[in-house]
């Protein structure tokens, strides 16, 4: 078969990319050095524009599930960098003090003042001050329909 084909070239692939644990998550900066390849769940290939940091989640419950608008079901895998900066409405993953796990909400800035949202109006906004340490940015959500 001859002639020309209406194909343009998929994203490039970049390096893969560990799935972890959401307490994993939180402890990423100081075990990324010496984290063994055998600690992740898997490898995941992907086409998201990430720095050699960069890890993946595998959301847990329905706080990120919006009835309207963007939504992060359960089951789905967040790729994160976090080497990104966050931004006002970036989905971050956060570390709040007082728990062992990290949590995945929308960082809202208002002034002085920041919160992380769900996106699930369910779901209660939680104050950020002190308490709480920017893990990295979501830059891609992968699910299967």
């Amino acid at each position: 078969m001859t002639g020309a084909y209406n194909l343009e070239p998929g994203p490039r692939l970049r390096d893969p990319v560990p799935l972890i644990s959401w307490t994993q998550a939180g402890e990423w900066a100081e075990i990324i050095d010496n984290f063994p390849p055998g600690e992740a769940e898997e490898w995941l290939e992907t086409t998201a524009r990430v720095g050699r940091s960069a890890f993946a989640l595998r959301v847990i419950g329905d706080s990120m599930t919006s009835p309207v608008g963007k939504s992060i079901p359960e089951g789905a895998i967040v790729i994160i960098d976090p080497d990104a900066t966050p931004e006002n409405g970036s989905i971050v993953v956060a570390k709040l003090i007082d728990d062992q796990k990290s949590t995945l909400k929308k960082l809202v800035i208002d002034g002085p003042n920041r919160y992380l949202k769900p996106l699930n109006p369910n779901y209660a906004m939680i104050p950020i001050n002190g308490n709480c340490r920017i893990v990295g940015v979501a830059k891609k959500v992968e699910f299967d329909l």
